[in-house]
C-alpha cells in the first residue's frame, strides 16, 4: 500500500511529519527563554558631563509687561479692571431673564457690548448699581439714591392673517 503512493503524496506526508515535529516542540515549550544581550556598562564619560539645568529666576518688576500689554489681547491693552467700569447708567443693559426660586434671586443682564452678567439680589454691578429688588418682570437697581428699573420684554404674537384659509373643491370620491 505504502508503493502505492505517488510522489505528491509523499511530498504532503513528509510536510505533515514536519508539522507535526514542530507542534511537538511548541508544546514542549523549546525556545520559550528569552536569550538577552548583556548590559553594557556604564559610560563614565557620559555621567560626567551631564550638567543639572536651573530654571532663571525672574522678578515681579521683569514680568511687568504681561499684563501691562497681554498677549492675546486684540489692542494689547491691559484688561479692564472690575472697579473701575465707567458706566453710570443702565441704558447698555438688558434685562434677559429672571430667576426666583426660594432663596434663589438672580437677574441675567446682557451688555450691549460684553459678555453677559448674573447679578443676585443685594450684589452690586461693576459699575456701582446694587440690584435692590427683584420682581417677575422687573429688577430694581440703586445707585447713591437714584434708582432704576429694567423690564422683561414681552414678546408679542403678530395680528392675525386677513387671508382666508385654504379651501379645496368639492370632488365626490369614485
Amino acid at each position: 500500500m505504502i508503493n502505492a503512493l505517488r510522489p505528491l503524496e509523499w511530498l504532503l506526508l513528509g510536510i505533515a511529519g514536519l508539522l507535526g515535529l514542530l507542534m511537538v516542540g511548541i508544546f514542549s515549550s523549546i525556545g520559550d527563554a528569552p536569550q538577552w544581550l548583556p548590559a553594557p556598562a556604564p559610560d563614565a564619560r557620559a555621567n560626567a558631563s551631564a550638567t543639572v539645568l536651573v530654571a532663571p529666576e525672574a522678578t515681579l518688576e521683569s514680568l511687568a509687561g504681561t499684563w501691562q500689554t497681554p498677549l492675546f489681547s486684540p489692542d494689547r491693552s491691559p484688561d479692564r479692571t472690575v472697579g473701575q467700569a465707567s458706566v453710570s447708567s443702565l441704558s447698555s443693559l438688558t434685562l434677559t431673564g429672571i430667576v426666583l426660586d426660594g432663596d434663589l434671586r438672580v437677574a441675567l443682564l446682557k451688555r450691549a457690548d460684553g459678555p453677559p452678567l448674573k447679578v443676585h439680589q443685594n450684589q452690586t454691578l461693576p459699575n456701582g448699581w446694587r440690584l435692590e429688588q427683584l420682581t417677575p418682570r422687573e429688577a430694581r437697581f440703586v445707585l447713591d439714591g437714584r434708582t432704576q428699573t429694567l423690564s422683561l420684554r414681552a414678546p408679542r404674537l403678530p395680528a392675525p392673517s386677513t387671508t382666508p384659509p385654504i379651501t379645496l373643491p368639492h370632488e365626490s370620491a369614485p
